[in-house]
């Protein structure tokens, strides 16, 4: 690390889970950055890795024996009491809700100058809802105004506080996380805030105004950073979804429909969108998403407009404005700024520039009926990396490194260290059985497949006398096997996912489970929430099955990004589809082994898992599996189907947010 911090660049650490990847990087961070009168920006994916990170600063903070200040940022929509109780603002986009925030602090700078009383926080009326037009200037914005900022400084240096000890502070205080929190950024000297604060061009501005640095004395850390790729890819896309159109006709219809200069009026123009997509939708997608011919949309929307290009242009520039005007109005009246009319035009407008070899069109069907321009070029966002003076990537996951630092344009100067596990190999044992697979053509022509993998299942999960989680490779494949016979002949306390279930109600569940001294078996799908984002330590979990190999589902996206990658690095498969999936198994199975006293064993279900061996050290076919789990658990036998009722309780309903698990 020394190297490092003196002549910067980068460096990719693939390191297991709870190996002290974040202390060992932090450490030497924050010397540097003390010394040479750096920032160190730590960005992470959850905030749970934030929690984690702010704790290790606590005890870093302690052994240097010297004050040291660091501050958790999040987005106003997370740390606003004033509208937390407003309808309007559920859903709110951030440029939206900070329009709406910059009004309130103007008017309360006013009145703190004496221009107009500043009126308490409203109450909240029946219901616990506010409307926003009684809503004016901020109580909690003039009370950081107002605060002493040194006595805050010295407060938070002292006791260093986690984000929900923060909020509740300032909660008492009634003052605004948010705008503190930015008070506090310059005199702090580590931040950690969530990927887009520093990738979203316009926030990435504002972040390092608010640090009081040039990104030159900056030293990045990246947690969880196998999924940067994707959230870049993610950040680029342009969507045209079929809903925002329809609304932005229902819009113009609400207030008045106009005619486009020398065309036709502004409700046919959105009509005719809606028809082109639906019809590009209808036609060409046959399962999740299909590739656009080029410029079949423009096309459309021209001979049905019976236009050029350039009077196109004309009629969008022309509803830009009136969207542009609408907002201002709904700003004037305290509503919530927001045009579809304007939204979409711009999208319209762009659409013609999201062209090869960065981008492919495509129509989606799920998980919602739009147009896209799916961004293939991960390199582009990532590029504000090499501005910093040094960047750490870390991850359980990261490997195969080179394909991170290939999809990042990180260079060939950017070091890979790969870390071996120092925990007790005895305590993890690999396994796979030869005699099933979920290979999605055998399962399609064979018609008792589904049952006789739920059979194997059980058979499996009658040998494990210990909490086990089963990863699926889809949603699809678990209901599946659920109604092929699994369900009635699971036993003791089952916690099933299921997706699009609140964040809220997942934790509350799972926790109830892990405590649950009749827990017994968790299904849920590979690359949801429970695989990747929650620990079981000791012995909340001790065995992991994989029921197949989690595969990337085939879709058009992904196949174009597998020939945008072939074309760039020469290995799209191997970063497209293999790699997602070895990093999908590691996940799972390491929910199980998070400090170097657990034990437990991870089954894969499926003969293809050899393909792997290279990542599962000791794989090995299953064998007498009776046999290897008395000799590794000795006589526990915490469950039986012999020892409880042949109908298991109630499922618990979680969710994976609206995360799509890939299929098998």
């Amino acid at each position: 690390m020394g190297e490092l911090t003196r002549l910067g660049g980068a460096l990719l650490v693939n390191a297991p889970t709870g190996s002290g990847k974040t202390v060992a990087a932090l450490a030497p961070l924050l010397e540097h950055a003390i010394q040479a009168d750096h920032k160190v920006l730590y960005l992470v994916r959850t905030h749970a890795q934030e929690v984690q990170v702010l704790h290790e600063v606590r005890a870093i903070a302690h052994r240097l024996n010297q004050p040291l200040l660091a501050v958790g940022l999040q987005g106003r929509a997370r740390r606003c009491f004033l509208l937390e109780n407003v309808a309007e603002i559920k859903g709110a986009t951030a440029e939206e809700h900070g329009k709406l925030c910059a009004d309130r602090k103007r008017a309360t700078e006013r009145m703190l100058k004496g221009e107009a009383p500043l009126a308490p926080p409203p109450e909240l009326p029946e219901g616990g809802e506010i409307d926003l037009t009684d809503l004016d200037g901020c109580p909690y914005y003039a009370r950081v105004l107002q605060a002493d900022l040194d006595t805050l400084i010295e407060r938070f240096q002292g006791k260093l506080p986690l984000p929900h000890e923060f909020e509740a502070y300032t909660r008492e205080e009634n003052l605004c996380p948010y705008e503190l929190s930015k008070k506090l950024v310059p005199h702090s000297r580590l931040v950690t805030a969530p990927y887009a604060f520093f990738f979203h061009p316009h926030i990435r501005a504002s972040l390092l105004q608010w640090m009081g640095v040039g990104p030159d004395r900056v030293d990045l850390v990246v947690d969880e950073a196998h999924n940067l790729p994707n959230h870049l890819r993610e950040l680029t896309t342009v969507a045209l979804p079929l809903e925002s159109v329809r609304r932005a006709r229902a819009e113009v219809a609400e207030r008045g429909d106009f005619q486009l200069p020398d065309g036709p009026s502004a409700s046919r123009f959105f009509d005719i969108v809606v028809a082109a997509v639906e019809e590009l939708v209808h036609s060409l997608v046959r399962e999740e998403d299909a590739v656009l011919p080029p410029s079949v949309f423009e096309d459309a929307l021209l001979t049905a407009l019976g236009g050029t290009s350039h009077r196109l242009d004309t009629w969008l520039g022309a509803l830009v404005t009136w969207g542009e005007n609408l907002r201002d109005e709904r700003r004037r009246e305290r509503h919530l700024p927001r045009s579809w009319v304007h939204t979409v035009a711009l999208t319209l407008l762009s659409w013609p520039q999201l062209d090869t070899p960065s981008y492919v069109k495509v129509a989606t069907r799920t998980p919602r009926p739009a147009l896209e321009a799916f961004a293939l070029d991960a390199s582009g966002p990532a590029r504000p990396i090499l501005d910093c003076h040094l960047s750490v990537h870390l991850s359980g996951t990261l490997a195969p490194l080179a394909e991170y630092r290939d999809s990042l344009g990180l260079g060939e100067r950017a070091r890979l260290l790969d870390v071996p596990s120092y925990f007790p190999p005895d305590n993890r044992r690999f396994l796979y059985d030869p005699s099933v697979t979920t290979r999605f053509e055998e399962i399609r022509n064979d018609p008792r497949a589904i049952a006789r993998l739920a059979d194997r299942l059980v058979e499996v999960l009658e040998t494990l006398p210990v909490k086990t989680a089963v990863f699926f490779p889809s949603f699809d494949l678990l209901q599946k096997v659920l109604e092929a016979g699994l369900q009635s002949q699971l036993p003791g306390n089952v916690f099933i996912e299921y997706s699009r279930v609140p964040m809220g109600d997942l934790w509350r569940s799972i926790e109830g489970w892990k405590k649950d001294p009749e827990g017994t078996v968790l299904l849920g799908v590979a690359g949801g929430r429970l695989s990747e984002g929650i620990d079981y330590p000791d012995e909340e979990l001790e065995a992991v099955v994989m029921v197949g190999i989690p595969y990337p589902r085939p879709t058009a996206k992904r196949e174009a990004l597998r020939t945008y990658l072939d074309s760039t690095t020469g290995k799209g498969w191997e970063y497209t589809v293999n790699a997602p999936a070895q990093r999908a198994i590691l996940q799972a199975c390491g929910r199980m082994i998070r400090s170097e006293n657990d034990r437990g064993i991870a089954i894969i279900l499926d003969r293809r898992a050899t393909a792997f061996a290279k990542a599962l050290p000791g794989l090995a076919p299953i064998g007498d599996l009776a046999a290897t789990t008395r000799a590794f658990y000795g006589r526990r036998a915490r469950w039986s189907r012999s020892a409880t009722s042949p109908t298991p309780r109630a499922p618990s309903a979680v969710s994976d947010g609206d995360r799509t698990a890939p299929n098998g």
